[in-house]
């Protein structure tokens, strides 16, 4: 629900959205987990144990989803990331756990898990192999350049192989993180250029900084619940359905490249 409050004088409106910036990390991830998820059902085969290596957002909309049928494993060397996920996943940095999975979902992007490790850890008795591409529908040369996965892919000796393909905002890279800031910058762009409004703040920060630097969880929670947009106007104005049409653009579907 948008809070709505007089400004500093009686003519001046202060909107504050209803959705919240991680409202918009979790419906960012529905959709790449649905896009995952129409995949893997699409192949009829038995789940019963999925290894998912990267925490970082992604990884952890894909554990909330997938331990509902199988048991999820999630590899991470970063140790204070298990705060990120729930109940009944189990947190490991042992590679060596990929080995025992029929899923294996690669979120780490670039310069994450490495050729070799798919190499040894994914064998044959690993069914499925996903890795997520970091790049999207905005890529520069430069960032396409620095992606491997089409050579994890090809090291990997499951039987079904698939990229999971995220744009529709013409953005740099796929994650989760950097949809969402653009979603933020781009909304508050438009409802600047709205008649009446005077200004606007974004819940733009810089999130990574304070989860893998500072390593403060309680904080990351925190401005995951503050408001995604406050707006200043002399008319009621919705900054929620503006964030809502860019979400509306997202579009992530698994691109099957199984030999």
């Amino acid at each position: 629900m948008i809070i709505k409050e007089r400004g500093i004088t009686e003519e001046v409106y202060t909107m504050y959205s209803g959705m919240k910036t991680g409202d918009i990390i979790n419906q960012i991830g529905d959709v790449k987990c649905e896009a995952t998820l129409n995949w893997v059902e699409s192949l009829d085969v038995n789940i019963d144990r999925t290894v998912i290596v990267g925490a970082y957002i992604t990884g952890m909309k894909l554990a909330e989803r997938f331990k509902e049928f199988s048991k999820v494993t999630v590899i991470d060397i970063h140790p204070h990331l298990e705060s990120l996920l729930g109940d009944g996943v189990h947190f490991t940095d042992d590679l060596t756990r990929i080995s025992d999975a029929d899923l294996v979902i690669d979120t780490t992007g670039l310069g994450g898990l490495s050729p070799e490790s798919v190499r040894e850890f994914v064998n044959s008795d690993v069914s499925l192999f996903m890795v997520e591409d970091p790049t999207s529908d905005g890529s520069d040369n430069s960032i396409m350049e620095k992606s491997n996965i089409t050579e994890r892919l090809e090291l990997a000796s499951s039987q079904y192989k698939g990229i999971l393909k995220t744009g529709g905002l013409n953005t740099k890279t796929s994650g989760t993180m950097t949809m969402t800031i653009e979603i933020l910058r781009n909304s508050l762009h438009d409802l600047l250029k709205s008649k009446g409004v005077l200004y606007g703040v974004a819940g733009m920060n810089f999130y990574e900084g304070v989860l893998f630097k500072e390593k403060n969880y309680p904080k990351f929670t925190k401005l995951m619940t503050e408001p995604a947009m406050i707006i200043s106007a002399l008319q009621p104005i919705s900054p929620d359905d503006t964030m809502e049409e860019y979400l509306q653009k997202i579009d992530s579907v698994v691109a099957d490249v199984s030999i």
